[in-house]
């Protein structure tokens, strides 16, 4: 190995291996032909190899260079050697450059002085100040809002830390944040004080009605190197020489201190209030803050940041108490980092800024998942698509800080179970199959109870692509372009799910009850909609003129008495909620399913039904009573069907004939599917119990009373049928 130093520059040129034969050679030059006092720079561009007793000088130099806050490069080395350094996890530890230019420009700038001491006395007490030249934005917020720790690192303000929903009927907190640790108490009720501590800034957030953020870094540091106490008056005294030495400003002041008493020690954050007070605070008290107790507190070193100090310090096993700053007097023996500023700008002024195209807005925790999942990007643009019983989804184009346009997505918004359900279940049976399907999961983001999913939602022809909802050709197109439209849709793209049926037992009863999933209010809804109680066993129906069995009361009683029956059926991977808002089609016809949140394995029949429950009830031409008598005729002709071979002539005579026929046409086409599916077995009670999981809640839709009342006498021919089979069976 050969060694060339270039003192000027405190650059090490190395040629040749860095082995066990050579490595004292390198650890001498590192110790003697080197200033400590600058950055150190190594090329080495012609070392071939480098042994583990090799990247342990290197780890000892870099330590060495750390006390005195200097750098060390490692520049141009070859693709083997860099290999070994991201093999031993030491990628994020080095300074890696591709050249030694580059290196030394970096080390210039790395170089220049970053701060000055200034010492004064006060009242026979020596201070020292040693400024920073690193510079900070100050931020005010205003709510409400959800604001993330990594958005305000250190400030103070009033909101709510533990009902994050960011409304303003919540409780008032004042807190104080030092960047993953936050104190607070009620304003109602100071001695009500507690902390929390993050795992992740960017991740944890809460409720803001006004805070001001000083940014991450302090003004300066002030020390009484001969020790001493210091109360708050004397702390103002000291801060307006600093003022008027160094230049900043006053009048907004942040302070974290560390008081290094033995005995007592403990971390104060606070401030000292003189023009700006957040909602509910009174100016009249002065300080505002929190007082942490700690059982240790470990010596502050001369590399020390004012982050990695308190993530040493701020920890739940070390914090033995928190009160209100107001309940001490002085600080013994302290260390205190100042932030100051001028004036604040609007923080949501930094943010990735979300638009959207239609008058509904983001509430203030969609905002922040949103945030999370395009962290990427610089402006959103979200548009509202559709909603359901359980989630939101929006379609979002996003811009990279330079106005790239960004690849077009698809983001949903639900409860944090439905979420994780869906992320999950896209993954396990959803990628493994269906090969023409777009709807990568990207990312879900949580917070509280609320979660959000970001699809990837490219059609194959690229970002150009045009995508639309089954429902749109539905409503626009007759049976004949969409008879093949669904064979594409079911005999194809979706085969490898339904053309793959497995023999199991399955516990119908259990498996189709509504109750259980999205509609356990369905009692309480038909009982207010039609005065049905779900303990009578019949109901009237004028239109046919005798009662009926109620379907909730079958639901209710009948379904929790045979829950624990099953038959021998074909099973299949399903979607579970399959609807003509989950499945878009592109400019060529090619098709992407979302919405997995319910898909497992389950009855085979069971997406066919679902689709039939919306094109002969949630679809029903019910604009007056002559069509609801035209309809129900229909209806009562068409569920008269033996088994799924059985095929009813369509017999209606009503105005809305050719959105009827396209319907019953439908119905049938699903019925030829699943007869298909469950290996050409006609028996319908596997399919009507599918039919009634979703027939049977359309009473807690919010469509019009005619559709909703049809849903109930369907579910009742259905329920009657299967009550029937049943007892035939038994």
């Amino acid at each position: 190995m050969e060694v060339t130093i270039r003192h000027a520059q405190n650059l090490l040129q190395i040629k040749g291996r860095i082995d066990t034969l050579s490595v004292q050679e390198l650890e001498n030059h590192c110790r003697e032909g080197l200033d400590m006092q600058k950055n150190v720079i190594i090329d080495l561009q012609d070392c071939p190899y480098i042994s583990s007793a090799g990247i342990r000088v290197l780890l000892k130099l870099k330590k060495s260079l750390a006390v005195n806050k200097k750098e060390l490069f490692l520049c141009a080395m070859p693709a083997d050697v860099y290999q070994v350094f991201l093999t031993a996890g030491l990628g994020q530890i080095f300074q890696f450059e591709p050249t030694v230019a580059q290196a030394e420009k970096k080390s210039v700038k790395d170089n220049k002085p970053k701060s000055q001491l200034v010492e004064f006395h006060l009242q026979n007490n020596r201070f020292q100040f040693l400024t920073s030249t690193d510079t900070s934005l100050p931020t005010l917020w205003t709510g409400p809002d959800i604001v993330s720790f990594a958005e305000m690192p250190f400030g103070f303000g009033t909101g709510n830390i533990n009902q994050p929903s960011g409304t303003e009927a919540e409780a008032v907190d004042f807190f104080i944040t030092t960047d993953k640790c936050v104190g607070f108490y009620k304003l109602s009720n100071p001695r009500e004080a507690d902390f929390r501590i993050v795992a992740s800034e960017q991740k944890s957030a809460f409720s803001v009605h006004e805070a001001y953020s000083f940014g991450l870094h302090p003004a300066g540091l002030l020390k009484m190197p001969d020790g001493g106490s210091l109360g708050f008056d004397d702390l103002k005294h000291a801060v307006k020489v600093v003022s008027k030495l160094q230049g900043f400003h006053e009048k907004a002041l942040f302070f974290v201190a560390a008081t290094f008493d033995p005995e007592q020690p403990s971390i104060q954050v606070f401030t000292l209030l003189e023009e700006r007070f957040p909602v509910g605070v009174n100016p009249k008290s002065g300080v505002y803050g929190i007082h942490l107790e700690l059982d240790e507190l470990e010596t502050l070193q001369p590399d020390h940041q004012l982050r990695d100090f308190l993530n040493l310090n701020l920890s739940y096993e070390n914090i033995a108490g928190i009160s209100d700053i107001r309940e001490i007097e002085q600080l013994n023996d302290p260390v205190i980092w100042i932030f100051s500023a001028a004036d604040f700008v609007e923080g949501k002024n930094a943010r990735p800024q979300i638009e959207t195209t239609t008058a509904q807005r983001l509430d203030p925790v969609q905002g922040f998942l949103t945030r999370l999942l395009f962290s990427d990007a610089r402006r959103l643009l979200v548009d509202p698509l559709h909603g359901g019983f359980s989630a939101q989804t929006f379609h979002v184009t996003s811009f990279d800080a330079d106005g790239r346009k960004m690849r077009p997505t698809v983001m949903k918004i639900a409860h944090r179970d439905l979420i994780e359900r869906e992320s999950d279940r896209c993954s396990r049976y959803s990628l493994p199959y269906i090969f023409n399907n777009s709807a990568v999961v990207l990312g879900a983001e949580f917070f509280g109870n609320k979660g959000a999913l970001r699809y990837n939602f490219v059609g194959i022809g690229g970002e150009s692509s045009k995508l639309s909802w089954l429902t749109n050709y539905y409503e626009k197109e007759n049976f004949g372009t969409l008879e093949p439209l669904f064979d594409k849709i079911f005999l194809h793209i979706l085969k490898p799910w339904y053309g793959q049926p497995v023999l199991k037992n399955i516990r119908l009863f259990e498996e189709h009850d509504p109750t259980t999933t999205f509609f356990p209010h369905i009692y309480q809804t038909v009982s207010e909609l039609f005065s049905i109680s779900a303990d009578d066993q019949y109901i009237w129906v004028e239109e046919t003129g005798r009662q009926l069995l109620n379907p909730y009361w079958f639901l209710k009683h009948g379904y929790e008495k045979r829950k624990e029956s099953s038959i021998r059926y074909y099973t299949g991977i399903c979607h579970g909620d399959l609807n003509m808002q989950n499945i878009l089609l592109d400019e060529h016809m090619n098709v992407y399913l979302i919405d997995f949140s319910e898909t497992r394995p389950r009855s085979v029949v069971s997406d066919f039904a679902r689709l039939e429950a919306i094109f002969l009830v949630d679809r029903a031409p019910l604009e007056d009573e002559t069509d609801f008598t035209e309809y129900l005729n229909f209806i009562l002709t068409f569920y008269s069907a033996s088994d799924l071979k059985d095929i009813q002539p369509n017999t209606y005579k009503g105005k809305h004939a050719e959105k009827v026929s396209k319907n019953h046409l439908l119905a049938l086409k699903m019925r030829q599917y699943a007869f298909e599916c469950a290996q050409h077995q006609a028996d319908p009670i596997p399919y009507y119990m599918a039919l009634l999981e979703w027939v049977l809640p359309i009473v807690c839709y919010g469509i019009p009373i005619p559709q909703r009342r049809m849903s109930m006498i369907v579910s009742s021919i259905l329920c009657e049928k299967v009550r029937q089979a049943v007892q035939e069976h038994s």
